[in-house]
């Protein structure tokens, strides 16, 4: 990644959203309460940092970003929004807060087939821009839904089966599926979805044999025609994975992460919320992702920009001798720092000292 800051990555996703017309939504650092409060199975953590407004208000330092954009959505037929929200969560393994930062847009209404392909185009995109060495994961949770349903799965079963989906761990989703009673062409299928990992150009065959027949033919022919789209323009970028699973409480679609070398974990995350829309009582579909920025720290290039243009040394010199170099100095538009002696751990363009001599340039 050729970025020294968060800041500059921000601007290059900036320039990505823009260009196919989000705009910037911006929004308080805060919200009621209530909000979350009542959508609590929505959040990584049920822990909310809050305080007592000046008016009795019991209001809450934002733990999410969309659900505030959904709360506040109107109603045009379609919202394209983008965002660089900081957000305010619990950590995990201690009993601290930490503020993140967080980018990501937010398409609400009249969602169509082409703002899902353009959302997971923007999503794709993002990841190619952090690093070329990536990957974006797609599933559909509401087909996995489908065939799980079709198969005679309970609620409780359901769970269990999409967390060993997740976790690639055929051999436990067998063992559940014979428990179940549930085996031959259904637990071929099944078994067969859980083991699917292949490029969104191959993938398309592979997934209406497992799910023909099986599932909505509407929602699997337009599954399969977004991965085709994806596949001309994302070849070796977008991968059919479904262990690639999220909350199905909150996601009834297309569901997405994405990946980036010398990162452990995902860094983009996303996919269709109709489920946070119907708790929510809005009358649209929605499609959205998020990137984890503080997760990409480490990829941040720490030789990038330096700290200032120019480091101006001075001893005994006379205010107004440092003021006159520094001033000098600037000229160009520099930035120009003034130490009494170098800093340790700070990087300059160009270093000068000013003695008895007057300004002359050091060689570092």
């Amino acid at each position: 990644m050729n970025y020294s800051s968060q800041s500059e990555l921000h601007d290059r996703l900036c320039e990505i959203f823009e260009q196919t017309g989000y705009r910037r939504y911006k929004m308080s650092k805060f919200e009621e309460y209530d909000l979350y409060a009542k959508n609590k199975d929505f959040l990584v953590s049920e822990n909310v940092l809050t305080f007592t407004d000046l008016d009795g208000r019991l209001m809450a330092l934002k733990p999410d970003v969309t659900l505030s954009i959904v709360k506040n959505s109107g109603e045009q037929s379609i919202e394209k929004v983008y965002y660089h929200e900081n957000v305010y969560r619990a950590s995990s393994g201690d009993l601290g807060f930490r503020e993140i930062a967080q980018s990501g847009l937010e398409c609400i209404g009249e969602v169509d087939e082409y703002c899902v392909c353009e959302v997971l185009s923007l999503a794709a995109k993002s990841l190619l821009c952090i690093s070329e060495s990536c990957e974006l994961d797609i599933s559909h949770l509401g087909l996995l839904d489908e065939l799980l349903d079709a198969a005679g799965l309970s609620e409780p079963a359901k769970n269990r089966a999409v967390g060993f989906m997740g976790e690639k761990n055929l051999g436990e989703l067998s063992e559940l599926l014979k428990s179940l009673d549930i085996s031959g062409d259904y637990a071929e299928r099944i078994l067969g979805l859980a083991a699917l990992d292949a490029p969104a150009g191959e993938a398309s065959g592979h997934i209406r044999k497992l799910l023909g027949g099986a599932v909505s033919e509407d929602a699997l022919s337009l599954f399969c025609e977004t991965c085709r789209f994806l596949s001309r323009e994302f070849p070796d970028t977008v991968r059919v994975d479904f262990s690639t699973v999220g909350d199905r409480g909150y996601y009834s679609g297309i569901f997405f992460k994405g990946f980036v070398d010398g990162v452990p974990s995902g860094v983009l995350s996303g996919g269709q919320y109709g489920g946070l829309m119907k708790k929510l009582h809005k009358n649209a579909r929605a499609i959205g992702f998020a990137i984890y920025l503080d997760l990409l720290e480490p990829l941040f290039d720490a030789t990038g920009a330096p700290d200032a243009d120019v480091l101006l040394i001075y001893k005994s010199a006379k205010p107004e001798e440092i003021y006159e170099a520094a001033k000098k100095l600037s000229e160009g538009g520099k930035s120009v720092l003034t130490l009494p002696c170098k800093p340790e751990g700070m990087r300059f363009s160009e270093i000068y000292s000013l003695g008895e001599g007057g300004v002359f340039r050091r060689e570092e």
